[in-house]
């Protein structure tokens, strides 16, 4: 483990950071935003609400909006299972617009913790789609490791990293294997005792058949506690 916060933010910088030369792939700026709410429900229970808005294509239009609710049950202060469900919906330019609904299992838990205050968390997500106008369902897993370091008066560095992974084929398009990385640096900022905001850069590499999409996203995330 490092000796110092900002020694592990570094490793995790060159970690995370995927080739850009590696492949040759399809690239886009994106910008997203989201707004992350939740509030407890007596000593255990969570009720969470996500919401995402994403403008693709150099960020000149919409491109998707995804809802996520779910409720979830803490079997320790810093373990949580969760049942979930979400909307997506996708306007990308040529094919017609979509319309996608998952339910979703998910375990967020604890890795790592030093006396310098760097955590280590990861969340495991186990996903079960369906596109509208499509009869099969396909399953997904979700793996997230994520690191945060503090800075000074309350900021904390973040690093992140979430492999997708597909577990069948679909007619309506799944390929079983790896389809999406995301990896992603940024800051987490109090702006109240119940409110942080954390703007943050992602990549992500989406796998296709023929050339990948690698997309270039400024991230902003506000999350809220009640």
């Amino acid at each position: 483990m490092c000796a110092y916060p900002i020694q592990c933010l570094i490793i995790a910088a060159a970690l995370l950071a995927p080739s850009a030369m590696a492949f040759a792939a399809d690239e886009d700026r994106q910008v997203w935003s989201s707004v992350n709410a939740s509030t407890n429900l007596g000593s255990r229970g969570v009720l969470s609400l996500e919401g995402q808005v994403r403008l693709t294509d150099d960020a000149s239009r919409f491109g998707q909006f995804v809802l996520r609710p779910s409720i979830g049950f803490k079997l320790n202060p810093n373990t949580t299972l969760s049942l979930g469900y979400a909307y997506g919906h996708s306007d990308p330019i040529g094919p017609g617009q979509i319309n996608e609904h998952r339910i979703w299992q998910q375990m967020s838990y604890p890795l790592i913790s030093t006396t310098e205050g760097v955590t280590v968390t990861g969340r495991s997500r186990l996903e079960q789609r369906w596109i509208e106008g499509a009869s099969d369902m396909g399953w997904r897993y979700r793996q997230q490791m994520r690191l945060t370091a503090p800075l000074s008066n309350g900021v904390r560095a973040v690093a992140w990293s979430e492999l997708f992974l597909s577990l069948d084929d679909t007619r309506w398009g799944q390929n079983s294997g790896l389809d999406r990385w995301r990896n992603a640096l940024g800051i987490s900022v109090p702006i109240h005792r119940a409110i942080t905001i954390e703007p943050s850069y992602i990549h992500q590499r989406i796998s296709r058949p023929g050339q990948d999409r690698v997309n270039r996203i400024g991230n902003l995330t506000m999350t809220a506690t009640f």
